[in-house]
């Protein structure tokens, strides 16, 4: 039997996989509950331990392994990854197998030992890194060559990267670290500052997939609970779109700043053919509603939105695992 080929986006929020030859076969948020103390096992992963989040007594610790791109529990993230493998359909160290990470957009050595030696205690035989651009301009499809480059936003829970791009690799790009969860950090201040209302993570990232909109007026509601500030009793609380567009709109509106100033810094040649082309987004949080609008206006330009989400990065490395010579021109190598 063949070696086993995935193509793992193991991003801060979401992890995304792609087994070559069944297509992407999971999806869950990148969170372990481990137990606390010496032993430190994993007692649940990815949308089971999501369900615990704000719920766990003092045996419990909720561990998000990777922060901003980077793998920060090395122990936590390969118990996650060998149980997210494992539901892929991952057989075992027998058979061995190989993995493309998608990592970000100028992952240095250090970072990149880390993901090897997550692999490594995964079983996993074969390691090859590409940086996250490019793999969503492959998984949206774009059509860009050697001679032809496109400008790619992936926007997704930790880092959000940003980069002109062709097949002879990145022309100019940079990654922010900063992503969705930064969305929800946010609301959550800001819904204790305007409303006096504490609220968790699990219900300030609800509120941004159910009424995020950039779209000025928008009347669509939620109803939210949490605990009152001031009397410290259960309280709810329905919330409108327009009253939370302050804390979604400051996200996009600095990438949409990180975006020009790497526009800004491209050779006119490369310029022109972006001006063409327009911008396309990708990511976790390309679907809040009307940014495909928001952008255009924005940088005056076609700016296109991904269908497949947070799932671009994946989709285009199990693209890249089907073919050999497409592999060999995007993987990163280290002098």
């Amino acid at each position: 039997m063949p070696a086993q080929k995935f193509a793992v986006d193991f991003d801060s929020a979401y992890t995304n996989i792609y087994k070559l030859g069944s297509g992407l076969v999971l999806s869950e948020p990148t969170v372990a509950a481990v137990e606390e103390g010496e032993k430190g096992e994993v007692k649940a992963i990815g949308a089971e331990a999501s369900r615990l989040i704000g719920k766990t007594g003092k045996n419990t610790a909720i561990v998000f392994p990777v922060f901003e791109g980077e793998i920060v529990n090395v122990k936590v993230a390969a118990g996650l990854l060998s149980g997210f493998l494992k539901k892929a359909g991952y057989k075992g160290f027998s058979l061995g197998a190989s993995v493309l990470f998608s990592v970000p957009c100028g992952a240095d050595y250090k970072m990149l030992e880390a993901y090897k030696e997550v692999a490594s205690a995964c079983g996993i035989g074969k390691v090859y890194f590409a940086e996250t651009p490019v793999l969503s301009a492959l998984g949206q499809r774009i059509p860009f060559t050697e001679s032809k480059p496109c400008f790619v936003i992936d926007m997704s829970g930790g880092v959000t990267n940003i980069a002109a791009l062709s097949l002879d690799g990145i022309i100019a790009g940079v990654s922010a670290n900063f992503g969705g969860n930064k969305i929800s950090a946010d609301l959550i201040d800001y819904i204790a500052e305007r409303f006096n209302l504490q609220v968790g993570l699990l219900t300030a990232e609800r509120l941004k997939r159910e009424i995020g909109s950039l779209e000025s007026g928008d009347a669509l509601s939620a109803v939210v609970n949490g605990r009152d500030l001031s009397t410290g009793a259960p309280r709810a609380l329905a919330v409108k779109a327009m009253e939370i567009a302050a804390p979604i709109k400051k996200y996009y509106d600095k990438i949409a700043e990180i975006a020009m100033s790497v526009l800004k810094k491209l050779p006119p040649e490369v310029s022109a053919e972006i001006r063409r082309s327009g911008l396309y987004v990708s990511g976790s949080e390309s679907g809040v509603y009307g940014l495909e609008g928001y952008y255009q206006e924005k940088f005056g330009m076609k700016v296109t939105v991904a269908e497949t989400g947070s799932a671009a990065a994946a989709l285009g490395g199990g693209a890249a695992l089907g073919d050999e010579e497409l592999l060999k021109k995007i993987i990163i190598r280290f002098k």
